[in-house]
């Protein structure tokens, strides 16, 4: 099962034993280990990958939305690193048919449980982070977790670049032009780079603005587009 589980993830581990610890619930350890199952849970695995998951989901947020205030950098990596949103992430995966659980966790519908789901994410993160490095771990974990925040709604929470500059640049005579500009991945995880011109109304006189340019990047042209107004609305505004 745990085969299925990595193609899911698309990435396979070379070391096999910490994919095994990272599903390893205590309850099974106890069991199992006895005197030392503290050290052959996940626990010690999700203790890592809490850390690494916020890095994840913090960095893409610093990245993607260049004029984001903490708050609401805070909101959104909130509904991204709890139970909820990575117990969904598990069923996905096929986790819950991967866990190892003592017996008396399993008759009582452990496999299924939110808060050992979500721990053992957070567990197989961490094992793909010491089993490949932060870049693969990223790399792997990123687009489930930006489908995490889009399934949030946490685009309410973002603001929408793309009026904000419209709004800013109107009464100058100002209209902004977007563009993909490059495309790159495969089809199941392409990134898109946009950029976003400013151009004089046809009915109004140029002004000094007019040439301007920004890019952004994102999982979508929609995103990416967004990314790049922002980027230049903080240019503009200084902000």
């Amino acid at each position: 099962m745990s085969v299925d589980l990595q193609k899911k993830l698309g990435y396979y581990f070379k070391n096999g034993a910490l994919l095994k610890e990272a599903l390893r619930h205590t309850s099974y350890a106890h069991e199992r280990y006895k005197t030392d199952a503290h050290l052959k849970s996940n626990e010690r695995l999700e203790f890592v990958g809490d850390a690494v998951v916020g890095l994840i989901v913090a960095s893409y947020l610093y990245k993607t939305f260049p004029e984001l205030p903490e708050g609401n950098m805070s909101k959104i990596r909130a509904s991204v690193v709890c139970e909820e949103s990575l117990s969904k992430l598990a069923e996905k995966l096929g986790v819950p048919g991967c866990i190892k659980l003592g017996v008396g966790e399993f008759q009582s519908g452990g496999r299924f449980k939110p808060s050992i789901l979500a721990d053992a994410v957070e567990s197989i993160v961490a094992a793909i982070y010491l089993d490949g490095g932060y870049e693969t771990a990223e790399r792997i974990m990123l687009p489930f977790f930006v489908d995490l925040i889009h399934d949030a709604g946490a685009e309410a929470i973002v603001h929408n670049y793309k009026s904000r500059l419209q709004e800013y640049l109107a009464p100058k005579g100002i209209r902004p032009v977007y563009s993909i500009i490059n495309e790159t991945g495969p089809d199941h995880n392409r990134s898109f780079e946009a950029m976003v011109t400013l151009k004089g109304a046809d009915d109004g006189p140029e002004t000094i603005i007019d040439g301007f340019s920004a890019t952004g990047s994102g999982r979508t042209k929609k995103e990416a587009e967004q990314a790049a107004a922002g980027a230049l609305l903080g240019a503009l505004t200084g902000k």
